[in-house]
C-alpha cells in the first residue's frame, strides 16, 4: 500500500525534529524550514511569502504539519506578523491549490494563557479565546484563518493547541506551581497527538488541547480523548 506523503513545516525546530525522528519510518516525509541546518533532508524554504520554490513540494501531499513560527513567547510584534500570520494564511492558500487533505495547526496554550490567574478549573476549548501576549494573539488569529479557509473550501484542519514540550528528553522541574506543571506535553504524548491528528478522519475544522495528563489539570482534554482517540500516558506528578 503506497505510503501517506506528509510535508512538515518547521522541520529542524524542537518539535519538528522529534516529529520527524518518530514518523521518518511510518511515512513520507517532505521537511521544510528557512533555519540553517545540517540535515541535507530539510529543503529552504520562507513562508512568509507565497513562492512556488515551496509551494511544489505540496504537490501529491496528503497532509501538511505547519509548525514553522516565530516561537518565542516574548517576542514583539514587528517578529510576529510575517512568521506567525502571513506564514499561516499562504501555507493556508497553498493547501487549497494543491488540494491537501489535512492541516494540521500548531497553535499554542498561549492562546488562553489570560485565564492563568482567573481562577477557573478548567479551560475547555469552548471558552473564549484569551491570550496573554502578543505570540499568543498570533496563534488566536492563525485559528481563525485556518477555520475560514475550512468552512470556505472544504479543507479538514486541526489545531493543536500545544502546553510545554522541553528540548531534548528531560522532564520538566519538580517545583513548578500548577499553571506550569499542568502545561507539560511529553515526547510520547507529542508523538501520539500529531499522529493521531493525521490519521483521525471525519474532521472539519475542530481545535484540540495538547498536553500530558498532568496532575492538578487545567486544560480539559476530553475533546482530544473523544475525537482523536489520544491516549496520554504521561504526566507530572
Amino acid at each position: 500500500m503506497k505510503r501517506r506523503r506528509i510535508v512538515i513545516t518547521g522541520a529542524a525546530g524542537n518539535i519538528g525534529g522529534k516529529l520527524v525522528c518518530a514518523l521518518e519510518n511510518k511515512f513520507d516525509l517532505i521537511l521544510l524550514d528557512r533555519k540553517e541546518n545540517k540535515d541535507k533532508n530539510i529543503t529552504y524554504a520562507d513562508f512568509s511569502t507565497y513562492d512556488t520554490n515551496w509551494t511544489k513540494y505540496f504537490s501529491d501531499v496528503s497532509t501538511v504539519l505547519h509548525l514553522a513560527a516565530n516561537p518565542h513567547h516574548d517576542a514583539e510584534w514587528g517578529g510576529l506578523f510575517s512568521d506567525n500570520i502571513d506564514a499561516v494564511l499562504n501555507i493556508c492558500h497553498a493547501c487549497v491549490e494543491k488540494g491537501i487533505e489535512r492541516l494540521v495547526f500548531a497553535s499554542s496554550c498561549h492562546t488562553m494563557g489570560g485565564y492563568m490567574n482567573r481562577n477557573v478549573d478548567l479551560i475547555t476549548v469552548g471558552l473564549k479565546p484569551m491570550p496573554n501576549c502578543p505570540y499568543g494573539i498570533s496563534k488566536v488569529i492563525g485559528e481563525r484563518i485556518c477555520k475560514s479557509f475550512s468552512e470556505r473550501f472544504s479543507l479538514s484542519v486541526i489545531c493543536l493547541r500545544i502546553g510545554w514540550v522541553t528540548p531534548g528528553y528531560k522532564n520538566p522541574p519538580g517545583d513548578l506551581d500548577r499553571w506550569h506543571r499542568s502545561l507539560w506535553l511529553s515526547n510520547r504524548d507529542l508523538l501520539q497527538i500529531f499522529e493521531r491528528a493525521i490519521l483521525t478522519e471525519g474532521i472539519g475544522f475542530e481545535i484540540f488541547y495538547a498536553t500530558s495528563n498532568n496532575k492538578e489539570m487545567v486544560w480539559d482534554l476530553e475533546s482530544s480523548i473523544n475525537l482523536l482517540n489520544y491516549k496520554p500516558q504521561d504526566g507530572t506528578k
